[in-house]
């Protein structure tokens, strides 16, 4: 039986162009926008990058993936949200404003993880967003989970606050939908 309510305690991150560090290209990583022919294809596999590439891209038709690979092996995967992509998930959990995203979904393999991947996918993502007018670069991570907290603030990103979110129930897509936002 899912549970009734659907509660989700989140800390709230962001930056401008003007905070974030300066970028660091490496070399040992190929990173791209994913292709819809790319995503579509992930989503034949297994694993959680095809789970990401199933829900996301062939349910939603959402196709802001961007990929990291090492020695042509993907090795990490992250979105970006926009207004337009919030629009096609049945809760969003951020409004945003014009020039303003948020990078979600990231995932890094486990046998990868420690490299520094995550905070140099974040930057290159925040960079290559603020080349392209945005103004403001957002992210969220589970009060709980301290490792993605600490590669957020690697990559530059500050703490803004936190939020709190409410289903009730946790299923329906007419749910009552209550956000919280308080300074840190």
């Amino acid at each position: 039986m899912s549970s009734l309510i659907d509660l989700n305690r989140l800390v709230l991150f962001g930056c401008t162009p003007e905070e974030i560090p300066s970028f660091k290209f490496r070399t040992d990583l190929d990173t791209r926008k994913m292709a819809a022919e790319d995503l579509s294809a992930l989503a034949y596999g297994s694993g959680r990058f095809a789970d990401q590439a199933r829900l996301y891209h062939v349910k939603r038709g959402i196709d802001t993936a961007y990929g990291a690979y090492l020695n042509e092996e993907l090795v990490h995967m992250s979105w970006v949200y926009t207004a337009a992509e919030y629009a096609k998930e049945p809760f969003p959990r951020l409004v945003l404003e014009e020039g303003e995203v948020e990078i979600v979904n990231c995932f890094t393999l486990d046998k990868c993880r420690g490299l520094g991947i995550y905070p140099y996918m974040i930057q290159f993502l925040s960079n290559l967003q603020f080349q392209n007018g945005v103004k403001r670069v957002y992210m969220m991570a589970n009060c709980k989970n301290e490792a993605s907290q600490r590669g957020i603030i690697k990559a530059g990103l500050k703490v803004l606050g936190r939020v709190t979110y409410i289903r009730i129930p946790a299923s329906s897509s007419k749910s009552i939908y209550y956000r919280r936002y308080q300074e840190t």
